[in-house]
């Protein structure tokens, strides 16, 4: 992103001045991906998955062969055993997670509780009784 920035003038017949085609808003759940993520090599795709607890996004790589790899040493692997894809370089993988935004999770959501809060909990209702 920070070596091709967005302008305006790449999408021909669009204008800065012009409406968006979405709004921020709670509506729906966003998320940011971070800056400086690599393209994604020829034939791969980079799927990203909200987590159901909303907490944080998962990234993995389909291969272009339709396998789903979730790790460096998975893709490593991938290389090493298919040469045609020897070129391929593994830092152009990046299984970095956007950022979630916060004030775009439903109020709804099931969040899940750090395991040490569970501790004080069973710890304080242990107390009570």
């Amino acid at each position: 992103m920070e070596e091709n920035p967005y302008v305006c003038d790449r999408k021909p017949g669009v204008s800065c001045d012009d409406p968006a085609d979405i709004e921020y808003n709670a509506t729906r759940t966003w998320v940011i991906d971070r800056p400086g993520v690599p393209k994604t090599p020829e034939g791969f795709k980079r799927s990203l998955v909200l987590r159901r607890d909303f907490s944080k996004m998962d990234a993995y790589y389909i291969t272009p062969t339709g396998k789903k790899l979730r790790t460096r040493n998975e893709i490593a692997a991938f290389i090493e055993a298919n040469p045609k894809y020897k070129d391929v370089n593994l830092s152009a993988f990046n299984f970095t997670s956007p950022k979630v935004m916060e004030d775009t999770i439903p109020e709804d959501a099931v969040r899940k509780v750090p395991s040490s809060a569970n501790g004080n909990k069973k710890k304080a209702l242990k107390d009570s009784a």
